[in-house]
């Protein structure tokens, strides 16, 4: 977490390239903070451990959240970098695999260094199964995709009210 009083808890969402998964995440959850009026309560962002900076979503993911009723707020994907890590303090990895790259990186051993605490985890760890890469598999996996990242939304709010609770930020 970052030093100096804060209202808010940055939640992070990462994946692999910044364009499917990770940003949808970001949409998917800002919108259910929206809807409950708890927007306040948390800054929404996403990277990717392997992304080409200035990537758009891709269509199929656009598409599916279009579908889900969503505006679509622009999106450019961005690699991981010791800043955005050490503005974080909630992450959420789409994977086990995504995890342990991030926590092998030279970016994360730098951040990390800070002596701040955050939480790094898996959307497994939330819901029980890890969030596959619906990339190039068509609209029914991002659809899939789609639903499992919505129902990561409730426990991941719980996860970030308690986060608030136990470093008493000012909400």
């Amino acid at each position: 977490m970052q030093q100096g009083k804060r209202e808010k808890v940055n939640v992070l969402f990462v994946c692999a390239g910044n364009t499917c998964r990770s940003p949808m995440a970001e949409q998917i959850f800002a919108d259910h903070l929206r809807r409950n009026k708890c927007l306040s309560m948390a800054d929404v962002s996403s990277a990717g451990i392997f992304a080409d900076n200035g990537r758009s979503m891709t269509a199929e993911a656009v598409g599916v959240l279009s579908e889900m009723g969503m505006t679509i707020k622009p999106h450019k994907s961005r690699r991981i970098t010791v800043d955005i890590l050490q503005n974080a303090d909630v992450i959420v990895c789409m994977g086990e695999d995504i995890r342990g790259e991030l926590l092998a990186s030279s970016a994360y051993a730098f951040a990390a260094s800070d002596g701040n605490y955050r939480i790094v985890g898996t959307a497994g760890e939330l819901i029980g199964e890890d969030i596959p890469d619906p990339y190039g598999r068509g609209m029914d996996a991002y659809r899939r995709t789609a639903a499992m990242l919505r129902s990561m939304c409730a426990p991941l709010e719980a996860a970030v009210r308690k986060f608030q609770n136990e470093h008493k930020l000012e909400i």
